[in-house]
Order: structure tokens, then sequence, then C-alpha cells
């Protein structure tokens, strides 16, 4: 029975998509407010628990929709059409759902057995440290961009771990109530992420609520086997892990272009009929298919990789290449569009009260995130390419 209700909702998830588009009217209202809170508004939070937003990837067996990354990349693409910083959150704390499920079972039923709504930031760079001892491991350390961390209920830090003379990244499990956050996150974009540093002291992390980053990147944690039913549970996260932010990135892109045309049908300036010069309709033409373009790879590179693992092929180095190549470029197709719709509108988008203002920080911010940076990600597609080697874990 219970599997017969699993396969319902799977199938059933792209309404998810059609309520994250309910929610861009309320989304765009509560936008100002967010920046200035740097933080999310509560209204927003609830709405995502009452949608059940960040439940998308979250296992079945905790009452998530167990879906896929086909309809989680749709949904954030659709909540940045209302509120880039509310995209990233959504983006955030469902991704790490599906993190989490790769764990152990006992370290999934301590997240979600009490309370099924759960969700965790995290922070990725390995600033911290991380000690073996008995049972587990020690951390201390400071990490930041925990994004969403004012409404997580835990938090995932990852650590290199000394083992005599070698180390290993490890990703730690750890509830929200044992960290200091450190209110730093003041930037000039995604302000209402509330992406702010964490402190940690001697806090101790059992066995049972860690898992290697190797793992990870080969989906071969405990939770494949919790869930061997679903290929989402032993997907590499190196396949899809960067379109939860790229997504975010392509939907205020298709926002962007959206709002510039709306204003400009009846605009005027100067006396003329700004629709009417056709270096604004190339301009349009021109970004618009940038926008489509980014879109498409996204959905192109995820429907690929979906299958590979579905089908029990080998996932190789070069398929990661390509898909963090992929990513990335879409990242920047998206930079690109808001950056020529920014400048098109003229002096009209350095008013605080156009939407182009804040689509053009959010997107300046999201899109310099490191994990998509075109100039990190794309030479190892060219280096497997040309037949040089490249390390499959640092990828």
């Amino acid at each position: 029975m219970n599997i017969a209700v699993t396969d319902v909702r799977a199938d059933s998830a792209e309404v998810l998509i059609e309520r994250a588009r309910s929610l861009v009217p309320a989304l765009r209202q509560r936008s100002a407010q967010t920046n200035v809170d740097r933080r999310l508004p509560t209204e927003t939070v609830e709405d995502f628990r009452r949608l059940e937003l960040t439940r998308c990837l979250q296992p079945a067996m905790f009452g998530g929709w167990a879906s896929n990354y086909r309809v989680f990349s749709k949904m954030l693409r659709a909540l940045a059409h209302g509120c880039g910083s509310s995209a990233w959150v959504a983006a955030v704390h469902g991704e790490h759902s599906w993190v989490i499920g790769q764990f152990s079972e006992q370290a999934q039923r301590d997240v979600w057995s009490d309370n099924p709504l759960a969700v965790a930031s995290a922070s990725f760079p390995p600033t911290g440290a991380a000690e073996r001892m008995p049972g587990g491991h020690r951390l201390n350390g400071k990490w930041s961009f925990a994004s969403g961390c004012d409404y997580a209920q835990w938090i995932l830090l990852n650590a290199a771990v000394k083992d005599g003379g070698s180390s290993q990244e490890r990703l730690f499990l750890v509830p929200i109530g044992e960290v200091e956050i450190v209110d730093d996150w003041h930037v000039m974009g995604l302000a209402g992420t509330g992406s702010k540093s964490v402190l940690v002291k001697n806090v101790t992390v059992p066995d049972a609520r860690s898992v290697s980053l190797h793992e990870l990147k080969t989906g071969t944690g405990p939770g494949a086997a919790v869930h061997r039913e679903n290929a989402l549970y032993r997907t590499p996260r190196s396949l899809l892990a960067s379109f939860s932010l790229s997504s975010v990135n392509v939907g205020l892109a298709e926002r962007a272009v959206a709002e510039f045309i709306e204003t400009t049908r009846t605009r005027e300036s100067r006396g003329v009929r700004v629709g009417d010069l056709e270096s604004v309709q190339l301009k349009i033409a021109e970004a618009s298919v940038q926008a489509e373009t980014a879109g498409m790879l996204v959905e192109q590179t995820i429907d690929r990789n979906i299958k590979t693992v579905e089908a029990g092929r080998e996932v190789t180095t070069e398929q990661v290449a390509w898909t963090k190549r992929n990513s990335s470029h879409a990242t920047q197709l998206s930079r690109m569009v808001v950056s020529t719709i920014f400048e098109l509108a003229g002096g009209t988008a350095l008013y605080a009260s156009n939407p182009l203002q804040e689509i053009f920080r959010d997107t300046m911010a999201g899109t310099a995130h490191l994990s998509l940076a075109w100039h990190r990600t794309a030479p190892a597609y060219g280096q497997v390419r040309l037949g040089l080697p490249v390390d499959f874990d640092s990828l």
C-alpha cells in the first residue's frame, strides 16, 4: 500500500509547479520587505510548508513527494518569477532533503520522524575541522553562506577529516540548535536569503549522521539502499545539484524579459514609443532566445542524467564535466539576459521601485556562486575531451 501511495505522489508532483506559480503575486508583494529584513517573511516560509514545496525531493517514507529534478527545477524557475531570494531558499532547503535522503536511515529518522516538515541549511566549503573520535566526529570552526539558516532545523557542514597522512571530506548533519548563527549577511543581492555564517564549537556528530563526499558524488551513500525503488537517491550529486541554483538564475532571466516586454508595450520616451525602435526589438529577440536556450539546456541535461541513472548506465567523468559545463553556461546566459534587459531599460531601471533593479542585483549575486563560475567549471570538460586526466571526485 505504501508503494502505491508513493507512486501516486511522485507521478503527480508536477502540481508543485502550479503551486509555485500561484505564489508569484504574494512573493512579489513581499520582496521589498524580504530584502530589508535579510530573511524570508514568516508568511513565505509558511506558504512553502503549506504547499509542500520544500518536500519535492524528500523521501516518500517520510511523507515527501520523492519526485525528480525535472519538477524541482521548473518549480524553482516559477518561484524566481516572484522573488529571487525566496526561490533561492526553496532551492537550498529542497535540495538538502534529497541530500539527507542519501544519509543513513537513522539520520533520516532523526530529522523527520518527529517533524516531517524539517529542512536543512548547509555550507559546503570545508572551512571547519572534524576530528575523529569513538562513535563519531567532533566539529569546530566557522562556515559561511548558510542560506535559509534562520528557518532550518538542521544544517549540513562539510569538513576534512584527517586519517593518517591523508584526508577525506565528509558532510555532517547537525541540529541547528547546536551551532551559533552569525548575523553577517549584508549584501547587494539575494539579501533575503539570510545566508549567514555559523560557528561550531566542540559539537559531537555520531557516525550515523555523516557521509563522505565521495559517496555523494558517486551515488553510493547509505540512502541508496534505504530507497532502492527510487533512482533519485542513488544519483551522483554532481549530476543534479548545480541545477538547484542555476534554475533560480534562469527563472530570474525569464522574468526580466517578461517584465521589460510588459512595460515597453505602452512606454514612451521623449515622445517616441519605445517599442517602435528596431534596436529595442532586436534586443528583446536576443535576450528572449538566450533565456529560452538556458531553460532548454537545463531541462535537456537533467533529462539525460536522470535517464542514465534509471537505466543503470555508468556515470562517466565526461558526463559529469558536461553537466557542470551546461549548468554554468545556462547561468552565464542568464546573466547576459538580465544585463541586456537592465541596460535596455535605461534610467528607469535605476529606481528602487522598478523590479528590474532587484532582478539585476539578485542575478549578479546568484551567478557569482563558485559552483556556477564558468572559469572554474568549463576547463574540466575541455580536459576530458582532450584526453587529459581529470579526477572524478574533483568535479
